[in-house]
């Protein structure tokens, strides 16, 4: 029988022990005080296998949060103000993300480990995806719930909170046929996580809430039946690889390509912006459904250069041949599908600011052509000096959740998260300037010992190998996709605020119809 070692020191038992009975106590004096001692041992302490420290942060960050109890100590719970609950959120981030971070050492890869670093890890994506939906980031979210379900099925605490995300989401979305597939698998997980043995009692009360805001009549006509689900043709041998590779990886422009189920039913792109209401005067369609037409076909190009940068390579491309480059041995990587994975991490990251083009011109910001950027749409004015202007409008993120999840992705390229020396994303922004301006040399992983660049070499060269390039790319087509839907929730949001001030009997609709497969040639 196989022998199992926990690679955890006794200290971290210890104090595992201690924030929960702090916890369960309300002792919110001692939960500081825990955090204060943690943060200090950890500051001498680096060392992977001291990872469920930072869990405990991570946890005693959020559970102060969600009582309302700031970290400072300055407010006592009452309403935190927004600056106090996002200051929170990124220190709950930044453990979450540095204990996954050890967990991924080599230090804790050996076998003997394998049970705690699994058990570590449920807790930690749970609470981790718990804190993104409160950003607001119901897609980020659902991606660590789904890990918890390939370690563990029926791991109830996920099931719960993946029920109570998907019915936020549900709220969020216009498509009537997405939400009734979002509240129905909704029910089924919340209802699932009420027969474990692994919910606590507090958690479980609150999953039985969210259960019974459905009324009796939707349950029994609706939620309790079985949900016919239809099964569809993902094309010939080709298509069907392709489409099979978007649903595993989540990357359908769809919100049920969320769900942990791969069905056939979400391998399309249905993804649009919701109605809109316009002046009488106004004949011709909003601009935005153009606008957002452009946007999706480049990412779904970009996402078609990634797959086929993934999966093709064995035979020299014609394109390739007799094109006489100097062998440097240096081992780079020169072809066609390389150059297409560098064109498509480009043009994803150039959707970014194609989006905050859409944005100021929606909500009427006001920046001047030349300064819109997603950096500078959050703020109240640009410039300095005399050349400083204030916005015409700012966006107000209290007053809608799908633009705050937009914030927290800026978040990720711009801001620094607790005691990060740099923002999450760095290095994928480093790397875009770097194939935008500079040199790149791509290695195969087999033939390169050298380690990725956070700035040039000597040799004036960005060095990176096929697999990190390829890592950051996947990376980067599931924030995008991500910052698309959210585009479209938020409009939803505002749509519905400023549907409110028409006089009804002024509205008119004027039916929309899709862009024919067979026109696209």
């Amino acid at each position: 029988m196989r022998k199992f070692t926990n690679p955890f020191p006794e200290i971290c038992t210890k104090y595992a022990l201690q924030f929960d009975i702090a916890s369960d106590n309300s002792d919110v004096k001692l939960v500081r005080k825990l955090i204060d001692e943690v943060e200090a041992f950890l500051k001498n302490h680096t060392d992977a296998v001291y990872a469920p420290l930072y869990y405990c942060l991570g946890t005693s960050y959020g559970n102060l949060r969600t009582h309302g109890y700031s970290i400072s100590g300055a407010t006592e719970a009452s309403i935190l103000s927004s600056d106090e609950i996002d200051a929170s959120l990124e220190r709950e981030i930044f453990y979450f993300r540095h204990c996954l971070e050890l967990l991924d050492t080599f230090e804790l890869s050996k076998e003997e480990f394998k049970p705690y670093i699994k058990g570590l890890r449920l807790q930690v994506y749970t609470n981790y995806a718990n804190a993104l939906e409160n950003c607001g980031r119901k897609a980020a979210a659902m991606k660590y719930y789904r890990s918890v379900l390939s370690i563990n099925p029926s791991f109830g605490m996920a099931e719960g909170n993946i029920g109570r995300a998907l019915q936020h989401y549900s709220a969020l979305i216009h498509d009537l046929g997405h939400k009734d597939y979002l509240h129905h698998f909704a029910y089924r997980y919340l209802k699932s996580s009420l027969n474990r043995t692994d919910v606590h009692e507090s958690a479980k009360k609150y999953f039985e809430m969210c259960v019974n805001a459905y009324s009796t009549e939707i349950r029994e006509s609706f939620l309790e039946k079985q949900l016919e689900i239809p099964e569809y043709s993902l094309g010939e041998i080709e298509e069907e690889t392709y489409r099979k590779w978007c649903l595993h990886h989540h990357l359908f422009l769809n919100p049920l390509n969320d769900l942990p189920q791969e069905l056939s039913c979400f391998a399309t792109d249905s993804l649009q912006l919701p109605d809109m209401v316009t002046s009488i005067e106004q004949v011709e369609p909003p601009k935005y459904y153009g606008m957002f037409n452009q946007l999706k076909q480049e990412y779904i190009y970009a996402r078609y250069l990634c797959y086929a940068a993934s999966t093709e390579g064995e035979e020299t491309h014609f394109a390739d041949k007799e094109t006489h480059l100097i062998n440097m041995f240096d081992y780079p990587q020169y072809s066609i599908r390389v150059e297409g994975l560098k064109t498509a991490f480009r043009q994803l990251y150039s959707l970014f600011d194609k989006v905050a083009f859409l944005v100021n011109d929606y909500w009427e910001l006001g920046i001047h052509e030349r300064d819109i950027n997603y950096r500078t749409i959050w703020l109240k004015g640009y410039g300095s000096g005399k050349k400083y202007y204030k916005y015409n409008n700012v966006l107000v993120l209290d007053n809608n959740v799908a633009l705050k999840s937009m914030f927290w992705i800026h978040n990720e390229f711009n801001k620094k998260f607790g005691e990060a020396n740099s923002p999450y994303a760095k290095n994928m922004q480093i790397l875009r300037n770097a194939l935008e301006h500079k040199f790149v040399k791509v290695h195969a992983d087999i033939l390169w010992d050298g380690k990725e660049n956070q700035e040039l070499g000597q040799d004036s060269f960005y060095h990176i190998t096929e697999s990190v390039l390829l890592q950051h790319t996947m990376d980067l087509l599931e924030i995008v996709r991500e910052w698309l839907i959210d585009l479209t929730m938020a409009i939803h949001i505002e749509e519905k605020k400023r549907s409110e001030n028409y006089n009804e009997t002024a509205v008119a609709t004027m039916p929309l119809i899709e862009f024919e497969d067979e026109w696209k040639k």
